[in-house]
């Protein structure tokens, strides 16, 4: 045993030395991607794409929309870059890659609504980008929302002031009606019957001037609903009214005469509450509240620095073993290991620990170094070490096995450039893997940067302990690794002398 560890300590310190004695290689491998890091911070706005886009605006204005309130919501979300009238100037713009986007909005009329007209907001691109189509619609539907709540309102507004007239007209009929005592002589009918006909008109006009139920139907307010239902029950009431005073019994008109006043007394209420609620809460009477239970998100430089700091870890690890076995093959030393003679166990962790000490130093430095870009430090040290070290582990056993299937120094740097490709489309580092389906998955969780980001994650922005799964996941991997390099390298390694 003692023989066995001092062979591993000698490859330990032939590794560590050879390293060591390479400043310039362990300055680029932590200053470069900290740099690089910086100045990605530095620079960076906004990951939303950036797109231009043109207004087409009615010479004739829109009740309701003004057009400088209009300009100001669309720019806050759009590079505006005018306020036009010229339909075919725009189109032009949009051909001639001056903006991105053109939109163009109706010609809208309270009339047009009131007759269930639908006018489209028409918006046109010629993008090619995928991200960039997404964004518009979404912005588009928001800008929909926006005038369409713009317009509903001012029909509210309209509405309250229609309401209170129309309030004062049935507490006069309601009056009228209470003096007729109910021996509806040929006085009596005449005045039922004149109260009757003119209160059916005041109806219909205000329910002209209501929001219209076929754009409000999606978030109409309970109080305008009842409103509705209550001017309905009250019409059809007066035309019953209305025809039982022309021919029918008496108690049959006193009857349908209470029935009316309880209606209009019931219409009345439903006025009141109506002219009190805001019309804000009329045509939206729902809204949305966020709360972020941690206080706020983290900016992107901060939220993507532990995904960062796995995929550097991975790389220097990956890179420094993917070259120690073809460099041991090409030198000859092979020969002079077999002669000693030395195991290539021995060989293979003296190596090891050599590149997972050094690569384990590194990401302790980067993680310090961090820390001046405001990334928090790990909440639970113990844990974030042994991520470390699986992760340096599991990704030196990736290299090693690059190394063992390569047969020149630029196979294993095509083969290790391959890898990283791999780890930057399928470990989550900017896409999630929930938008790939399950072959993927597979070789997401044979990366050790899978696990790895969830793991610092956890432990640096969440501030939970790692999640077993992670370092099991990078157990495996690094149990897979070494015992493939082992089974290709072990027949190398005896065949070297035959």
């Amino acid at each position: 045993m003692k023989i066995f560890l001092t062979k591993v300590i000698a490859f330990f310190a032939k590794e560590f030395h050879e390293v060591r004695r390479q400043p310039r290689l362990m300055l680029s491998l932590i200053g470069g991607p900290l740099l690089v890091l910086a100045a990605f911070g530095a620079t960076f706005q906004s990951s939303n794409p950036f797109v231009s886009t043109v207004l087409v605006w009615p010479k004739e204005g829109i009740p309701g929309l003004d057009q400088d309130q209009a300009a100001k919501f669309i720019g806050a979300n759009f590079y505006l870059t005018g306020v036009i009238n010229d339909e075919e100037k725009a189109m032009q713009m949009l051909e001639d890659g001056e903006v991105d986007v053109v939109q163009i909005v109706p010609s809208i009329q309270t009339d047009q609504l009131s007759e269930g007209s639908r006018p489209e907001v028409k918006v046109f691109s010629r993008t090619i980008d995928p991200n960039a189509e997404a964004w518009t619609r979404s912005l588009a539907f928001s800008e929909t929302n926006y005038f369409n709540r713009q317009i509903l309102t001012l029909e509210a507004a309209k509405a309250h002031d229609k309401a209170i007239e129309v309030d004062s007209s049935l507490d006069g009929a309601l009056k009228d009606y209470g003096t007729i005592t109910g021996s509806f002589d040929n006085t009596e009918l005449e005045r039922a019957y004149a109260i009757t006909t003119e209160l059916q008109p005041v109806l219909q006009e205000l329910l002209a001037i209501l929001p219209p139920e076929s754009l409000s139907q999606g978030n109409l307010a309970p109080e305008l609903s009842n409103l509705y239902n209550d001017i309905h029950i009250l019409a059809d009431d007066l035309e019953e009214l209305e025809q039982v005073l022309k021919k029918g019994e008496l108690p049959v008109r006193q009857e349908r005469l209470e029935s009316t006043i309880e209606e209009i007394k019931s219409l009345r209420a439903s006025i009141d509450i109506f002219i009190e609620v805001p019309t804000i809460n009329i045509i939206s009477p729902i809204r949305e509240t966020y709360t972020n239970l941690r206080g706020s998100a983290y900016n992107l430089v901060i939220f993507f620095a532990p995904s960062v700091l796995a995929l550097l870890v991975q790389q220097m690890a990956v890179t420094l073993a993917s070259l120690g076995l073809v460099r041991e093959r090409q030198m000859g030393s092979f020969e002079m290991f077999r002669v000693a003679p030395l195991r290539f166990s021995q060989l293979l962790i003296g190596k090891s620990l050599a590149y997972i000490l050094f690569v384990s130093i590194a990401g302790g430095i980067l993680t310090g170094l961090l820390s001046l870009l405001k990334v928090p430090l790990p909440v639970i040290p113990l844990d974030f070490l042994a991520l470390l070290f699986l992760l340096a582990l599991a990704s030196v056993g990736i290299g090693f096995l690059i190394s063992s299937v390569s047969r020149t120094d630029s196979q294993a740097i095509q083969l290790t450039m391959l890898l990283l490709l791999l780890s930057i489309f399928f470990t989550g580092f900017f896409m999630p893997l929930t938008g790939f389906t399950w072959p993927a998955w597979l070789i997401a969780y044979l990366i050790p940067m899978t696990h790895a980001i969830t793991g610092f994650q956890d432990v640096m922005l969440t501030g939970t302990s790692v999640g077993a799964g992670e370092l099991e996941g990078l157990i495996f991997i690094a149990l897979l690794s070494y015992g493939l390099v082992l089974w290709i390298m072990r027949r190398q390694y005896k065949q070297v002398l035959d």
